[in-house]
């Protein structure tokens, strides 16, 4: 028997076309701003100059014109010293500016020795020791800081370096080719790399006047050749124009290719720069 009516068959779903498109775009508009916030946080995570202001607050902060041997190496103070370079790694691939100001600060420290510190930029710093010894200039130690701000994250090291013998920068009495050994030991904090030997040469170049506003200043030009093993590995080569009166740097260029080990591979760092003193009146 059959049914007067047949039943009504169920509806088809009626597709959205528009909504479904509207969907993807607007998905599509996340991942673009997403990628896009994260770009320009990447790219504006790097590093900055230091202000000659903030540097000569952390001269005084330091306690850098309590000197207990005035007269021993350049006077204290922040000299203004202007410059470029640029820093990069390979894991994870990221590079950062230095300069154009790169305050240089002179510290005073007992024994006839003193401080000299370059702010490349606010992520990366290098510090030498110096002390004057029976005329000649010898440096006892250095060390060096890095800063990469990888928006989620960032990685801070600082490594020391202690040198025995001293290695003598300057003698006392200038003889062009003159070359002294580099031997140092050093270490890093935060990054866990175990002890890095430092071994090379310092060969004192030549002597010329270096023109800083518009005077000239007998200098010295010192090459120092070195390599890194243990901990890390890799080279660095700077030339520097030491003034032949006080010891301060007049200027210099470094090239530094050291290789890292971390939890994703190796890294290595390629940085090199320059840098150049505007005037031999240090701020304070």
């Amino acid at each position: 028997m059959q049914p007067d009516h047949a039943p009504a068959s169920a509806p088809e779903p009626r597709s959205h076309p528009h909504l479904v498109r509207w969907l993807v775009g607007a998905v599509v508009l996340v991942v673009l701003a997403g990628a896009g916030t994260i770009t320009y946080l990447w790219s504006h995570s790097g590093a900055r100059a230091v202000p000659t202001s903030v540097a000569i607050e952390r001269f005084h902060q330091h306690g850098g014109t309590n000197s207990s041997d005035p007269g021993a190496g350049p006077a204290p103070g922040v000299y203004r010293y202007v410059g470029a370079g640029t820093e990069a790694i390979s894991v994870p691939p990221k590079s950062q500016s230095e300069g154009p100001g790169i305050p240089g600060t002179v510290t005073s420290r007992p024994g006839g020795c003193f401080e000299f510190k370059l702010d490349y930029s606010d992520f990366h710093w290098q510090r030498w020791d110096y002390c004057v010894r029976n005329g000649a200039l010898v440096s006892p130690a250095r060390a060096g800081y890095y800063n990469w701000n990888f928006v989620a994250f960032s990685v801070d090291d600082t490594s020391t370096f202690a040198c025995h013998p001293e290695i003598t920068t300057v003698s006392a009495r200038i003889v062009a080719g003159t070359v002294s050994p580099v031997t140092c030991t050093g270490s890093n904090n935060h990054l866990s790399t175990g002890t890095v030997l430092m071994r090379g040469t310092s060969t004192q170049v030549r002597t010329a006047g270096i023109e800083v506003g518009h005077r000239k200043y007998g200098s010295v030009e010192v090459t120092e050749r070195v390599t890194f093993s243990g901990g890390q590995t890799g080279s660095n080569v700077t030339e520097t124009w030491f003034s032949v009166e006080s010891g301060l740097p007049l200027r210099g260029t470094w090239h530094t290719e050291v290789s890292t080990p971390s939890p994703v591979g190796i890294s290595t760092l390629d940085a090199r720069g320059h840098f150049v003193l505007a005037s031999v009146t240090p701020l304070q």
